[in-house]
């Protein structure tokens, strides 16, 4: 099965959100960030 969960997606976009805090300082550095952690269909 190659499908999230709903609690692992969740879990997923929690550990996005804590990069961008993290790490951007501007809109297009959280961009990237989210650009960077696409998965590929």
């Amino acid at each position: 099965m190659d499908e999230m969960t709903a609690p692992e997606l969740n879990q997923f976009l929690e550990a996005i959100a804590e990069l961008i805090e993290a790490k951007a300082k501007t809109v297009s550095e959280a961009a990237e960030i989210v650009r960077q952690k696409k998965i590929q269909a």
